[in-house]
C-alpha cells in the first residue's frame, strides 16, 4: 500500500459551455500553448495551433493518439467543439452498423453504443492528461424546459448541446469527467428609467457551481461566479510537463552534448479490449471504462427504504410518467434526474406511487 499525503499537481480536464459568441474559442486560445483540434472551424480569426482536417471519427481518435505519442507538440488539447464530436461519432456508429440514424437501432441501443464510444474517447483524452497535457473540452449550450412531476412546475435549465434523449448518456459522462465545468452566459444589468427599468448590457459571466439554471462545477473553490476571463483561474492551470517528459529544445541541448542517459521504458497507449460493440475503431482504448457511479443513488435507497417502496415501483411510476423505459435499473438513470427529481420531488413522487401502484406489505 502506499500512502500520499498533500496537493498533488497536475493537467486540468475542462469543460466549458456556453451560449453562441460569447468567446469560448477565444478563452481556450489563451491556455498554455494550445493545439485545437478545430471540428467546427471557428478558429480562423486566432493565431493559434490547429488542425483543421479532422473530419471523421477515426481520424479524431488517431490525431489524439498521435498528440499521446508526442506529447511535447503542445501543453494543451483543445476539442472544438463536444457537440461536433458527438455528430463524428454518431455517423461512424451508423455506418459501422449499416443504419440510417441512432434511433434505427431500436430501444436505445444506439445510444448505448454511443455512449460506450464516447466513453473511450474520453479514455483517450485522459491518457493525454497522463502525459501531461491539459484537456479543454468546448461545446455549445441549449436551453431546455424541466417539467416536475405531478404539476410541480417548470423551470427552463441550460445544458450541454448533445443529443437529448432520456437514454443517451453523454452530457453526463462529460459533465462527470471534467474537473472544471464552466457554463458561461451574459448577465443583463438592469438600471433605473424613471418608474421602469431597462437592460443597459450584459457583462460576460462564468458560473463554477450548480445553480438552478445551468450545471457547473469546480474542484477548486471557486467563487461561484467570475467574469468570464481566463486570468480568473489562469492559477489553477500547470504549464510544465508531466515528470520524465522533457521539453524539445531541452532534447535537442542534450543530444549537442551527446549525454547518454538511460532512458525509461515509454508509456505505451491504452489497448483495445476484445468484445467491444464497435471494434475497428482507428485508436486502441483501454481494457475497461469505470462505470460513472452516482452517489445520489443511495440517498434515493433510503427514502425508498423508510416508506416501504421498491426499486421495481419506483421503475413503473417513471415509465408511467413517461421519463425512462420500464425495465431500465435506476442506477442508469441520469444523475441529474435522480438529484432533480427522484430526490427534489420526493413527496410527489412518493403520493403517485401510494394513489397509483400497490405497495408491498410489511
Amino acid at each position: 500500500m502506499n500512502i500520499t499525503k498533500g496537493i498533488i499537481s497536475k493537467p486540468v480536464k475542462v469543460c466549458v459551455y456556453g451560449v453562441e459568441g460569447i468567446g469560448k474559442t477565444t478563452f481556450a486560445s489563451q491556455f498554455p500553448e494550445p493545439l485545437f483540434f478545430d471540428l467546427d472551424k471557428g478558429s480562423a480569426q486566432l493565431d493559434v495551433s490547429r488542425v483543421t482536417d479532422i473530419t471523421s471519427w477515426p481520424l479524431l481518435m488517431s490525431n489524439i493518439k498521435e498528440v499521446y505519442d508526442n506529447p511535447t507538440i503542445c501543453k494543451t488539447l483543445v476539442i472544438d467543439t463536444a457537440d461536433a464530436a458527438e455528430r463524428m461519432c454518431i455517423d461512424y456508429i451508423c455506418g459501422k452498423c449499416n443504419k440510417k440514424g441512432i434511433e434505427d437501432f431500436g430501444y436505445g441501443a444506439g445510444y448505448t453504443y454511443l455512449t460506450e464510444e464516447f466513453a473511450r474517447f474520453l479514455v483517450q483524452l485522459d491518457a493525454c492528461i497522463g502525459q501531461g497535457i491539459n484537456v479543454v473540452v468546448l461545446a455549445h449550450a441549449v436551453l431546455k424546459t424541466v417539467t416536475l412531476p405531478e404539476e410541480m412546475g417548470t423551470y427552463d435549465h441550460w445544458e450541454l448541446k448533445l443529443s437529448s434523449k432520456t437514454t443517451n448518456k453523454v452530457a453526463p459522462l462529460v459533465k462527470e469527467w471534467a474537473d472544471l465545468l464552466l457554463f458561461a452566459n451574459y448577465k443583463t444589468i438592469l438600471v433605473e428609467d424613471g418608474a421602469r427599468k431597462k437592460a443597459a448590457g450584459g457583462k460576460r459571466i462564468m458560473y463554477t457551481t450548480h445553480t438552478t439554471f445551468a450545471d457547473a462545477k469546480n474542484r477548486f473553490s471557486l467563487a461561484e461566479e467570475l467574469p468570464f476571463d481566463y486570468n480568473e483561474i489562469a492559477r489553477l492551470i500547470p504549464n510544465g510537463t508531466a515528470p520524465g517528459i522533457k521539453p524539445m529544445q531541452e532534447k535537442k541541448q542534450e543530444a549537442k552534448q551527446k549525454t547518454v542517459k538511460k532512458s525509461e521504458p515509454e508509456p505505451t497507449f491504452p489497448i483495445q479490449s476484445p468484445g467491444v460493440p464497435i471494434q475497428d475503431t482507428a485508436v486502441p482504448v483501454v481494457t475497461t471504462v469505470k462505470k460513472i457511479e452516482n452517489t445520489t443513488l443511495q440517498k434515493v435507497y433510503d427514502l425508498m427504504k423508510q416508506e416501504n417502496i421498491t426499486e421495481e415501483q419506483i421503475r413503473k411510476a417513471v415509465a408511467m410518467k413517461g421519463y425512462f423505459p420500464e425495465d431500465m435499473p435506476m442506477k442508469n438513470y441520469p444523475s441529474d434526474f435522480i438529484d432533480g427529481v427522484l430526490i427534489g420531488a420526493w413527496e410527489q413522487i412518493k403520493t403517485f406511487i401510494l394513489n397509483n401502484i400497490s405497495v408491498p406489505f410489511n
